[in-house]
């Protein structure tokens, strides 16, 4: 245990070091993973915005004008029982001129002489597993049905949304592994530059019996504390990056990114991997 802490304490000791380039290592890692961890935040939001759209996938159906209120609901309880459709609401024509009044302030029997208003209802599809593209057959067999005038879905919105999420997610994991391979080289050419300035000790540990893991741990544990440092860092700025862009949001919509600490941690995690992996790449390298 005394010899864990004692090549931990080593790790540490090195870095504080070489304070400078340990320092520019630090910050060039935080400030280039810091827009891996803002993509990363704002993909994740933008995949709840994508559930949030599927959640509401709703399909409003029109039935003929000379439909009754009775058979409507016997044409709805048909299109219940279908698959992906999860649940029916009857809208009469006397409630579709109550939503009239409601949004629009006026009568319609002020404004003529019968409601020209269908009867209709509003469907609503399964909250998961739905993609846009399976949402079509469903809308051409509600419409093949007998008095069903018309069938509106919002398919071009939902569609929109679907494709900046699964374009923002290619972007965003292209960019995260082109940053986090650098991450493995800076972190390398730092591990690198510090043993290069203590190999007059690294010959003499070897001299006198010290074993290659004992030399190798303090430099591994050098590449892992700048890797997590350069993590936090990232955090931080991610941090303000969302603070920033949803002060820039309230101005246009009420609609505001939402802090996930759990990408961050994984954020940290991955780059603490990839510290590792550039770490010994450089200790395997010029110790072996």
């Amino acid at each position: 245990m005394d010899k864990f802490f004692y090549l931990l304490s080593e790790g540490y000791r090195s870095l504080w070091r070489a304070k400078l380039s340990t320092f520019s290592s630090i910050t060039t890692i935080g400030v280039t993973l810091s827009f891996v961890g803002f993509g990363a935040m704002a993909t994740s939001n933008l995949a709840r915005l994508a559930n949030e759209s599927r959640s509401d996938f709703t399909m409003e159906v029109f039935f003929t004008q000379l439909t009754t209120d009775s058979e409507a609901q016997k044409i709805m309880n048909e299109i219940i029982s279908m698959d992906r459709v999860r649940e029916g609401i009857l809208i009469t024509k006397q409630e579709a001129a109550e939503i009239f009044q409601k949004e629009f302030g006026e009568n319609i029997y002020d404004l003529l002489d019968d409601n020209p208003l269908p009867t209709s209802c509003v469907i609503k599809l399964e909250e998961s597993g739905l993609e846009p593209t399976e949402m079509e057959p469903v809308a051409k067999a509600i419409e093949a049905m007998d008095r069903v005038e018309k069938v509106s879905y919002p398919a071009e919105a939902i569609t929109l949304i679907e494709n900046y999420f699964q374009g923002m997610l290619s972007v965003v994991a292209l960019i995260s592994m082109a940053i986090l391979m650098g991450t493995t080289v800076l972190v390398s050419n730092t591990i690198r530059l510090t043993i290069y300035s203590r190999k007059d000790l690294i010959r003499i540990l070897k001299l006198v019996g010290a074993t290659d893991r004992f030399v190798k741990i303090p430099f591994i544990v050098e590449g892992i504390i700048v890797g997590i440092s350069g993590g936090v860092l990232a955090s931080i700025l991610t941090y303000l990056f969302i603070r920033t862009a949803n002060s820039f949001l309230m101005l246009f919509t009420p609609y505001q990114l939402i802090w996930d600490w759990r990408v961050i941690i994984l954020l940290v995690l991955v780059v603490a991997l990839f510290s590792i992996l550039g770490s010994r790449k450089a200790v395997n390298k010029l110790l072996t």
